[in-house]
């Protein structure tokens, strides 16, 4: 495949949508994601069409939160997860998923653990019953460079930026976005994962591919991504 010279589709809606998004409140929750697939997002065509309805089920997002507030609780310095499942591809945000799980971290206070709760059914058309809301140890470090991240012994996994090329350079274009809206966000390449989830009758096992979103929700300013380790433009724009 000859280099790529103009931009992925993606990122140029990406680019294009940038200054009609609304300013942030600042109040409003904001901090680090990740957001992990069971397909590659940032691929070649090959790669990305044997994946599309066989390999794309699952996502598993985190939200740390260093600021704001959510229904009038302050969630600063709190974490949560989502765990999905679908019959399609959710690494298409029209998708919607069967079924999920939340994580929550103990030692919430009432008022945190329900804020956290309606976060995390507000991100899922599945239903949260009691028996898919598990309170276990969450431990995330979501740099851009290096993310780790475990929930109880159900879930752990690790990632880092990928070894940079020229966009296009290794036949590869950015296929997907985030599920939600975000105001920056890069490609890491997945170092190892373990997720095994009885609640969705799930064992989900995985290692270096281009697998995670990380990056940035809620900021009052929108950044270009960087895709395979550099950035593809240096632009940002205030809201």
């Amino acid at each position: 495949m000859p280099p790529i010279k103009i931009l992925p589709p993606l990122l140029l809606s990406f680019l294009l949508s940038v200054p009609a998004w609304p300013a942030t409140p600042n109040d409003s929750p904001r901090g680090r994601f990740v957001e992990l697939h069971s397909c590659e997002l940032f691929a070649g065509s090959c790669i990305v069409s044997s994946e599309a309805e066989s390999a794309s089920n699952y996502v598993l997002r985190v939200w740390q939160f260093d600021r704001g507030s959510f229904k009038g609780t302050a969630l600063n310095g709190l974490t949560v997860a989502l765990l999905e499942k679908g019959d399609k591809n959710l690494a298409v945000p029209e998708n919607q998923a069967s079924d999920a799980v939340a994580y929550l971290p103990p030692g919430l206070s009432p008022a945190q653990r329900s804020a956290l709760l309606d976060w995390a059914r507000e991100k899922t058309a599945a239903t949260l019953t009691d028996s898919h809301v598990k309170v276990v140890p969450l431990e995330a470090r979501l740099a851009l460079e290096k993310v780790t991240f475990s929930a109880g012994s159900e879930i752990a996994f690790s990632g880092a930026t990928p070894v940079a090329c020229n966009v296009g350079g290794c036949g590869e274009m950015l296929w997907y976005e985030p599920r939600d809206a975000v105001s920056s966000f890069v490609v890491d390449e997945l170092g190892q994962s373990r997720i095994v989830e009885p609640a969705l009758s799930m064992q989900w096992m995985d290692h270096g591919r281009q697998t995670l979103f990380v990056g940035r929700f809620g900021d009052p300013e929108v950044t270009v991504p960087a895709l395979c380790g550099e950035p593809v433009v240096q632009r940002t724009a205030s809201l």
